[in-house]
This record gives structure tokens, C-alpha cells and sequence, in this order.
């Protein structure tokens, strides 16, 4: 699993931070990559459209296409995590509230 968008790589650089010592970013985008596919799997959650780890892709590109150069030169790396957590995370979401 490669990190391939600049944000990306950016909270891959926050992770050297103490305070991310411990958070894997590799390790987590392979585990939501695995828990994405059962989406739509067997009919599962039918309702949705399938949304594979080439849909983190696309929208990790569209963050990128849609954050102003000035305004992602400003993100801090920590900025740069959360924003490409709230990415990964945004589908395995579902149902988290309950």
C-alpha cells in the first residue's frame, strides 16, 4: 500500500511527531482497503454505490485539486493527518454513532 498523493506523504511526515509516534498510516489505509470491500459485498449496504480504496484515491486527489497551493503550503503535518484520516475513514463511518 504506497502513500501516493503529497497530503498523504505529508501526515506520513507527522507520524515522525511525538505525538504520532504510534499511528501507522501504511498499516491503516491497508486495513480500511480490506474493510472497504466488504461494501457492497453480498449485497451488503446494496443501497450504496461501491466505494473501493480507488474511491480514497479519488477523493485524496480532489483534496489536493481543491486545497489553494498557498493554503496546503500553510496545513501543518498534523493538519495533513486528520485531513487524510477524515478521508480513509469517511465510509467505514457508517453506523459509528450507534
Amino acid at each position: 500500500m504506497e502513500l501516493t498523493t503529497r497530503i498523504e506523504q505529508r501526515a506520513s511526515d507527522a507520524t515522525k511527531l511525538e505525538a504520532f509516534l504510534y499511528v501507522n498510516l501504511y498499516g491503516i489505509k491497508e486495513g480500511v482497503a480490506k474493510l472497504l470491500e466488504f461494501i457492497g459485498k453480498d449485497r451488503i449496504f446494496d443501497e450504496y454505490t461501491r466505494d473501493d480504496i480507488s474511491h480514497i484515491y479519488k477523493l485524496l486527489e480532489i483534496m489536493e485539486w481543491i486545497i489553494p497551493a498557498t493554503t496546503f503550503s500553510k496545513l501543518t503535518l498534523a493538519d495533513c493527518l486528520i485531513l487524510t484520516l477524515a478521508v480513509y475513514f469517511h465510509d467505514p463511518g457508517y453506523g459509528c454513532d450507534k
